[in-house]
């Protein structure tokens, strides 16, 4: 019964945790490949980026990227389902070490078609 009840504990610990957690506003940098048909597109938080709260607005327009850490929020619905087309299945993601070496920067990385 205690084994199950420290079972149940740890769980709570973590779902509240992550109810908590806000998404980083994200930058997205459009990269051209010479001589192919593709792009390379790779999101990773702004510098000084907001982060998102949606505790106040469920109906905000925002494509979460991989992993649920990067958002990129609009203003319009149209360019938000044109990009989540794009954006839908990333070619990989990782974190980085931030340069001052105290914490991790998550990165997704996308290849589309050129032009698109």
């Amino acid at each position: 019964m205690l084994k199950h009840l420290s079972i149940c504990a740890a769980l709570m610990a973590l779902a509240t945790g992550s109810a908590n957690a806000q998404q980083k506003e994200a930058m997205l940098q459009r990269m051209e490949v010479p001589g192919a048909a593709i792009e390379i597109i790779v999101a990773m938080p702004k510098p000084q980026g907001a982060a998102f709260d949606l505790s106040a607005s469920p109906d905000a327009l925002l494509v979460y990227l991989t992993g649920g850490e990067l958002a990129v929020g609009f203003d319009d619905a149209e360019k938000m389902l044109k990009l989540l087309g794009t954006l839908r299945h990333p070619v990989g993601a990782l974190r980085v070490q931030s340069p001052d070496q105290r914490s991790t920067i998550p990165v997704a990385v996308y290849l589309v078609p050129a032009g698109e």
